[in-house]
């Protein structure tokens, strides 16, 4: 058996949390588009509570971790 992850009940409700915000702002018209950089499992973990109005915004996914990086990093690794 594999180590228990105690920080992963917190990330699944931070997951929920960002896509009920994300609902929000798209049924009230406020999400043109949206693109998703998140760490590690999250773009799938979003991907669990997104509504269609949320999805059928999404235009791009990537998993990656760009926390501490610098703008012209985060833009490169975008392009």
């Amino acid at each position: 058996m594999g180590e228990a992850d105690h920080h992963q009940p917190a990330e699944d409700r931070f997951a929920a949390e960002t896509a009920a915000m994300l609902r929000q702002r798209a049924l009230a018209d406020e999400l043109e588009s949206l693109v998703i950089v998140a760490a590690r499992r999250m773009p799938g973990e979003l991907r669990k509570h997104y509504h269609k109005e949320v999805s059928d915004r999404l235009v791009a996914e990537l998993a990656k971790d760009l926390t501490d990086h610098m703008v012209p990093d985060i833009a490169a690794a975008l392009q």
